[in-house]
This record gives structure tokens, C-alpha cells and sequence, in this order.
């Protein structure tokens, strides 16, 4: 069909965009080599994702927020973040993730000294750089998304011809 060859090509040459942007890497792919396997896995992972992710950015903008920072808490959020961004190939996202919980951790570490007031600040600052590579991610992968959802939607007529 066509349609669906165009928006497959399309979408094809999306996510290469997104790769040499840096945006995403190779563990995209490997997720849309499994869907051969497993029918919109893609889009069960992106939409898993962004929900998960939308209610842990919104924890840390809550545990950053607080009065007193619970810093651990800080901690394994971004851990989590970072490991559920990898697994969708958001590579800068997964990267900012990394250097936030860095921060947070070695804040932890030197709280009472010098060097833990400036990791305090890397933190916030490190929390800012997750959420504008977020909303890139975000914004990229409900693009792909919405072209996944069109695709598929092609797939039912395609096996009955």
C-alpha cells in the first residue's frame, strides 16, 4: 500500500534525523527491530515512557521544590529516568539524567562544605538541562508516535488483501 510505504519511509527518515542529531541512538532501533516480533511495541514504549516519565519529572520539580531537598530522593530519580530514557534510545535525556544524579550524589556526600553548596546549585541547574531535554524527547517521540499510529493503521487493511 502506498500510504503506508510513504509514511514508513517518512518515519525511517525521522529517526535518522534524530540520530545525527543526537537525540536518539542505536537503542531505538533495536526496540523497532523487536516490534517484527511484537506488533506496536513501539508505540506500547513510547507511551509508557511518557507517562512514566511526565510523573517523574514532575517528582523531582516537587522534591526539588521542597524546603529541604531530599537529595537521595534526587537521586533515584534520576536514576530511574535515566534508565527509561535509554531504553527508548533518548541518549541526551539519558545523559542529563546521568549528571544530575551525579550532582545530587556528591552533594550528598559534601553537604556541610563548600563544594556541597555548588553541587547543590548543579543540581537545580542539572534539573533544568533534564527537563529541556525531556520536552525534546517528549516532543519527538509523540511525532513518531503519531506516525507509528498511522502506519499501523494501515496494517489490517495490508493482511487482508
Amino acid at each position: 500500500m502506498p500510504g503506508a510505504t510513504l509514511l514508513t519511509q517518512q518515519l525511517n527518515n525521522f529517526i535518522r534525523s534524530l540520530r545525527e542529531q543526537g537525540i536518539l541512538d542505536f537503542h531505538f532501533e533495536e526496540l523497532k527491530e523487536l516490534e517484527s516480533d511484537t506488533p506496536c511495541l513501539v508505540v506500547e514504549a513510547i507511551t509508557m515512557f511518557l507517562r512514566d516519565a511526565d510523573c517523574s519529572i514532575a517528582e523531582l520539580l516537587r522534591t526539588l521544590g521542597a524546603p529541604l531537598i531530599n537529595y537521595t530522593r534526587v537521586t533515584e530519580i534520576a536514576f530511574q529516568l535515566k534508565g527509561s530514557s535509554s531504553s527508548v534510545g533518548g541518549c541526551r535525556m539519558a545523559h542529563a539524567c546521568c549528571e544530575l544524579r551525579d550532582a545530587s550524589e556528591a552533594y550528598s556526600k559534601e553537604r556541610n562544605s563548600f563544594f556541597g553548596k555548588c553541587y547543590a546549585f548543579r543540581s537545580l541547574s542539572g534539573f533544568d538541562r533534564v527537563r529541556r531535554e525531556y520536552l525534546v524527547l517528549r516532543e519527538n517521540l509523540n511525532q513518531i508516535l503519531q506516525m507509528e499510529q498511522a502506519i499501523n493503521a494501515f496494517e489490517p487493511r495490508r493482511r487482508h488483501q
